[in-house]
């Protein structure tokens, strides 16, 4: 009794291995799609790693924010909440550098906001890369990103409380063995927990789970319902004043029409004509009804 820990009830597990294996899936594509990004830009062949998504509290990944780097946060339509790309301020520095020919090592002053320059890639970079999550999601679920704010520091961008479970997806860029950052996608939990196609597992279609015993069953069994039929011979028009003087003995014309519905529940299943088979009345079917719920 002494190894007693705090749970905070309505948080949930801490991880969920199912979901972040469909999310990996959608990871190593848009791993990819960032390498043909950063390469015209570096003016060499990045490597990118896709690491596996894992789920970790809003505070511990702030935590390991430098206090100076690029963050940007999105809503990304039909899911819940903020999602926040974090782009680390060397990285952009870095590439600015190679852009205009230099070999990226020149050294970064202790700043606290961007040059002209670095905001516009920073533009482009996100934009791009979020243009792509986008193409790698369309499978899965269509987004409809949208920028909230971009800042240069994680407490001017407060998307979420410290306390709240995050899917963090993250992305090793490296240039050479020397130089290597990380590009974070942060999602909240909450918000791909409803995304059916991450759990990982395919939703049966009704085809998979078709029993031809079951079906001649049930076939058999709906041969036997009974359904009543019925058919209006006429519809006599009575204003309320004849209504209330009618009496026994009292005559309504009515005329019979030559094609007549037969009423099978609320539907009319077909037309046909009253006559007369066996001295017995009999309905003759003529024409069946066709429409789109036939």
């Amino acid at each position: 009794m002494n190894h007693v820990q705090s749970f905070a009830f309505g948080r949930g597990e801490a991880q969920a291995p199912v979901m972040l294996s469909g999310l990996d899936r959608l990871g190593e594509k848009l791993g990819r799609r960032i390498r043909a990004l950063i390469e015209p830009i570096s003016g060499i062949r990045p490597h990118v790693a896709s690491q596996d998504a894992q789920v970790l509290e809003f505070g511990a990944w702030s935590a390991g924010v430098p206090a100076f780097c690029s963050l940007s946060v999105y809503r990304f339509l039909p899911l819940k909440g903020q999602v926040l790309l974090r782009i680390d301020a060397s990285m952009i520095s870095t590439l600015v550098d190679c852009f205009y020919g230099g070999i990226g090592n020149r050294p970064l002053p202790a700043r606290g906001e961007f040059t002209p320059t670095e905001d516009r890639l920073i533009s482009r970079l996100t934009e791009t890369i979020l243009a792509r999550l986008v193409e790698c999601w369309a499978e899965v679920l269509p987004l409809e990103p949208g920028l909230i704010l971009r800042e240069t520091g994680i407490g001017f961008a407060a998307a979420a409380q410290p306390g709240d479970q995050m899917v963090l997806q993250r992305f090793m860029v490296s240039l050479d063995r020397d130089r290597e950052w990380p590009i974070d996608l942060v999602f909240p939990l909450a918000a791909l927990r409803g995304v059916e196609a991450l759990m990982g597992s395919k939703v049966a279609s009704d085809e998979e789970h078709v029993d031809p015993v079951w079906q001649a069953r049930v076939a058999r069994r709906m041969r036997d319902i009974r359904l009543p039929a019925r058919t209006v011979l006429a519809r006599p028009n009575l204003s309320l004043a004849e209504l209330m003087q009618l009496k026994t003995g009292d005559i309504i014309p009515v005329t019979i029409g030559r094609s007549l519905p037969l009423i099978v529940g609320d539907r009319i299943v077909a037309h046909g004509t009253i006559g007369e088979q066996d001295g017995r009345a009999a309905f003759q079917i003529e024409k069946l009804a066709q429409g789109p719920e036939q």
